[in-house]
């Protein structure tokens, strides 16, 4: 599984185009058959800056759809970002849920290794 994670601090003012920008992508984003997920996300620091997610089944149906005409809309909304952007490519290996939160919340034996199972 592999996660697209884009961090946009917007120019003043140009915040709502932006969040308009990527909602005409999440939905075709969505409905193409390896994406798992696709968010928008606003931080309500200093910053306020608007974080893009895409969760992918295989690397290659990711490269696919960073190639894809639907893609240069993500493009032009990191153009719209006051400073650099930020991008990140994830590669996730294993996931855990609240089982894992029980487990380190009722262990005593403090063995972490034993954790990851």
């Amino acid at each position: 599984m592999f996660l697209s994670m884009v961090k946009i601090s917007p120019v003043p003012g140009r915040e709502q185009e932006i969040i308009d920008i990527l909602l005409s992508v999440r939905g075709p984003t969505l409905a193409d058959a390896g994406c798992l997920e696709c968010s928008i996300l606003e931080e309500h620091d200093d910053e306020k800056a608007i974080v893009y997610l895409e969760k992918w089944q295989s690397w290659e149906q990711l490269c696919n759809h960073i190639r894809s005409t639907i893609y240069s809309r993500v493009l032009k909304a990191l153009e719209l970002s006051d400073r650099e952007p930020e991008i990140w490519f994830h590669e996730i290996t294993a996931t855990q849920g609240m089982a894992l939160i029980e487990r380190l919340r009722s262990s005593t034996a403090g063995n972490l290794a034993l954790m990851k199972k």
